[in-house]
């Protein structure tokens, strides 16, 4: 789903008898987990909700035009960077979860090192998709490298993310700088832009782009690969050679949210086994960050993936995101128009 809003109101359908406590979440999480976790958190505490989807960086620009008078509550899901560069700019506030124990070492680590103004949800890897009957109309195989992208066989057949406006496409910056250094970054990304047909706001459309046929090749989170092969897809999936980038998935308190305790039990109930059990229930395929929470096959066969040391809080920070999206927009996103 591209660009489009997945609002539940579920506060809505009581009428009269509507709730007299409410929260209004803002969701980065894909439009499945969002409808589910809303309705699941609504069963369980008899809380109403609001809950929206948005892309992160969709997200982050609203809660910063909010920050004077906050809509909403609780950020939840979405790649960590944006929450934490709103996070250091006062946008989220500190909140230290009765839950914490309870969440696996890498998750508590970079809570506590978020001073937990920001609460690491889950683990996402980075890989290739494909679509085997344009690979075979081609006569190539799927690429397996990052290098392999740069070959012209892929003229205007690559789809990946904005940077600017999702944080898969942030993601993605984040780990070829990792890779190849900053430089070698951009010229990279520079060699493979002809290869490009599109670069979307939203970092969960190159699943169904490849799984359509619209494209040859995506680049995002594995998880949204292995969803179309849920559904009955035919999609090659890939780990880069090289080495890939893993990001975390997110939440935080919005500051001064108008439904503090509400938002409070939200995030409680977000950290437990049984909600972060629920993606179990999507094909949202991810590593949970509950350390009891059972991992679903399709989601563990990646688990253990190789994966680069991409410092969420390095690239979280306010000025080095903002200086690596705007050399970004300078040099590939300027050259679209």
């Amino acid at each position: 789903m591209r660009g489009a809003l997945v609002v539940l109101a579920l506060a809505a359908a009581a009428g009269a008898q509507a709730q007299p406590r409410s929260v209004v979440v803002y969701c980065s999480h894909d439009a499945d987990a969002c409808e589910l976790a809303g309705k699941e958190f609504q069963r369980e505490t008899g809380i109403a909700i609001s809950i929206a989807r948005k892309p992160t960086g969709e997200y982050y620009a609203q809660i910063r035009a909010e920050r004077d008078n906050p809509r909403g509550d609780v950020w939840y899901g979405g790649t960590i960077d944006p929450l934490l560069q709103a996070a250091a700019e006062g946008l989220l506030q500190p909140y230290r979860s009765k839950r914490l124990p309870e969440l696996a070492p890498w998750a508590r680590r970079v809570t506590e090192r978020a001073d937990y103004k920001v609460a690491a949800i889950y683990r996402i890897i980075i890989g290739f998709g494909s679509n085997p009957a344009l690979l075979a109309r081609k006569g190539v195989p799927a690429p397996r490298c990052w290098s392999d992208l740069a070959d012209p066989v892929w003229r205007k057949d690559i789809e990946m993310s904005n940077p600017v406006t999702a944080g898969t496409g942030y993601t993605i910056l984040a780990t070829l700088v990792t890779l190849y250094g900053e430089d070698g970054a951009f010229a990279y990304l520079r060699r493979i832009a002809p290869n490009v047909v599109r670069y979307t706001q939203s970092g969960t459309a190159q699943g169904p782009s490849v799984a359509r046929g619209e494209v040859a090749v995506g680049v995002t989170f594995v998880h949204e690969f292995v969803t179309q092969q849920l559904a009955g897809f035919a999609v090659d999936i890939a780990i880069p050679c090289e080495g890939t980038g893993a990001a975390l998935g997110g939440m935080g308190l919005i500051a001064g949210a108008p439904h503090p305790e509400e938002a409070k039990a939200f995030y409680d109930w977000a950290l437990t086994r049984h909600a972060q059990e629920l993606a179990n229930r999507t094909r949202n395929l991810i590593i949970p960050a509950n350390a009891a929470a059972t991992i679903r096959p399709e989601a563990a066969r990646f688990a253990d993936a190789a994966t680069l040391d991409v410092d969420p809080m390095k690239f979280g920070q306010p000025e080095e995101r903002k200086r690596l999206l705007a050399r970004w927009q300078r040099e590939i996103g300027d050259a679209l128009k």
